[in-house]
């Protein structure tokens, strides 16, 4: 059963500008490669896929990925739902039997956590055979984890509230979808109380020294 990761990534030009006030551009970019290792190094420790990809508008994301042994996928269009439209496609004309979608901004995804959501939604396939798997964020409004099988049983709905629109899609489609809540998954870092809350968790100082490990790791 062949199974892809995704991580969608747009840019690394001007990336969480919500984090304006708190961090510089320098500062917002490293904390953005930090959280993209930690993505693909649980990614790449549970050794559930077959590919793991970055998709993105940004060739120099590209470049940064490979050195992790992370395969790029440069979109054509723009768009966070349009790049995980083209490489789904990729993936159907493939034979990719799951697609495991995760955001690159979750700072305490682990291999553990990522072989937990991935072990529940395989319960759920032994069940009805396709499905979908949701993890939210900790408001329940964003969808940071999803894994779909086949790639393409619904259509993404990135964007304001995107955990119920995934859902109302998968209603819709007649698809079984379930959701997985997580704090490890649920986290995710877009506003300065998130920095806040992420470095009381880790007992970090300021947040440069989560970025600075992973950078100089």
């Amino acid at each position: 059963m062949s199974t892809w990761s995704i991580i969608p990534l747009k840019s690394f030009k001007r990336p969480k500008s919500r984090l304006n006030d708190s961090l510089s551009l320098d500062q917002r970019r490293s904390l953005v490669k930090a959280m993209f290792i930690t993505v693909s190094e649980s990614l790449k420790a549970s050794s559930l896929f077959k590919e793991n990809f970055v998709v993105t508008e940004d060739k120099e994301v590209i470049k940064f990925a490979k050195s992790f042994g992370i395969k790029g996928f440069l979109q054509n269009k723009p768009g966070l739902n349009q790049g995980v439209k083209e490489i789904t496609a990729v993936a159907k004309q493939k034979k990719v039997k799951n697609l495991f979608i995760i955001h690159a901004d979750i700072p305490g995804v682990d291999e553990q956590i990522i072989r937990l959501i991935f072990n529940k939604h395989r319960k759920l396939l032994k069940i009805f055979k396709a499905g979908v798997t949701i993890a939210p964020d900790l408001k329940g409004e964003g969808s940071n984890c999803m894994i779909c099988s086949p790639p393409d049983i619904i259509k993404f709905r990135y964007g304001p509230d995107s955990c119920t629109s995934h859902l109302e899609e998968a209603y819709d489609s007649g698809a079984k979808v379930q959701l997985y809540t997580s704090k490890k998954l649920g986290m995710d870092l877009d506003r300065d109380k998130d920095l806040i809350e992420f470095m009381k968790k880790k007992g970090l100082n300021h947040i440069s020294e989560y970025f600075k490990q992973k950078n100089d790791g």
